[in-house]
């Protein structure tokens, strides 16, 4: 409700404003004017705002509905484009959950043998896997287009915020990269995004700047060093570095560089690993309270883990996570003890 009462407030002020120059100047006036005041409220009030909630649905629908609506005035201020690497980020993360419940679906009715409606819901998920390299891809083109391609020179950065910018598209282009290979290369994301990812995380791969975005410019690099041949520092161990990465993450409650690990992890087929990251995620979350300023990373990060969890439950069970045993397998003991299911709605 506060991010709605706000948007009232600002759609009141710059529509009077707005029809004044309409009467005064012309329509080309009144759209710079209403352009550069969508750029403030976006930065000012809508961006931080999204960033504390915890409301992973409300930030899905903010991100797909307004995100075009502020974005369409992009032609008449180059201000929009920071707003647009945030909306069209979480919009492709919304669209990857998406793909990752129509794989769930897949993996459950292979398992059945009903191979007609598998493949319709493989389909679908791949479907969904190309809307969210779509997006994604859009939120690296938004990044570019503020400070040319990324994979050159290092920006020079006049705030925090350019900084956060620069980290989350540059994330957005890894995710982009994966998410199209996931929908079959249907968007035709350039694979050279990739190292191009490293070397862009590499302008704040550094003690201030891994302590500053929660070890995110780390979890990065490493990441895509254990996925690319040749691509990793020689003689650098890449899981030890997203270890250090989710470490500095978990202390200021965004767990983000974990959620990258646990990825890496499942590329990896290391299984037992992927394991030992879902019950950690499992502990942290109860015992070290998220950031306030940046809960929705936080929120993200838990998803994509739980995503993960219930891929591993549903290939082994045939269904998800069980409500509330996140962190728990169906092999821990032969009993399941501690597992707490509740067989009420059968």
């Amino acid at each position: 409700m506060e991010l709605f009462t706000h948007l009232r407030s600002w759609l009141i002020r710059y529509l009077i404003i707005a029809f004044s120059f309409f009467v005064l100047g012309g329509c080309s006036s009144l759209y710079t004017v209403v352009g550069k005041g969508a750029s403030n409220f976006g930065q000012d009030v809508m961006m931080p705002y999204l960033l504390t909630t915890k409301d992973m649905e409300l930030a899905c629908s903010t991100g797909e509905s307004l995100g075009p609506v502020l974005a369409s005035l992009g032609q008449y201020t180059t201000d929009i484009q920071q707003l647009k690497v945030l909306t069209n980020l979480i919009a492709g993360l919304c669209a990857h959950e998406k793909a990752q419940e129509a794989n769930l679906e897949f993996i459950r009715l292979a398992k059945i043998g009903q191979i007609s409606v598998a493949q319709d819901a493989r389909t679908r998920s791949k479907r969904l896997h190309t809307l969210a390299a779509d997006r994604q891809y859009n939120a690296y083109l938004a990044l570019r287009s503020i400070h040319g391609e990324i994979g050159n020179e290092c920006p020079m950065f006049s705030s925090e915020n350019d900084e956060l910018t620069w980290v989350l598209g540059t994330m957005a282009a890894v995710q982009s990269v994966l998410s199209d290979t996931a929908g079959g290369g249907e968007i035709g994301v350039p694979k050279k995004l990739a190292p191009r990812a490293i070397r862009a995380a590499s302008c704040l791969d550094t003690v201030e700047g891994n302590q500053r975005w929660w070890g995110l410019p780390k979890a990065i690099i490493a990441l895509l060093s254990s996925i690319l041949p040749g691509a990793g520092e020689e003689g650098v161990d890449q899981w030890e570095q997203m270890a250090i990465a989710v470490q500095i993450g978990e202390d200021q409650g965004v767990r983000i560089s974990r959620a990258l690990m646990a990825v890496g992890a499942e590329n990896a087929g290391k299984i037992d690993l992927l394991k030992n990251l879902i019950r950690d995620q499992a502990n942290s979350i109860k015992e070290i309270a998220p950031s306030h300023d940046f809960r929705l990373l936080d929120t993200v990060a838990t998803v994509m883990i739980i995503g993960l969890s219930d891929m591993l439950w549903t290939e082994a069970e045939g269904h998800r996570t069980p409500h509330g045993a996140l962190g728990t397998f169906w092999d821990d003991a032969e009993d399941n003890e501690g597992l707490d299911i509740d067989f009420g709605d059968l």
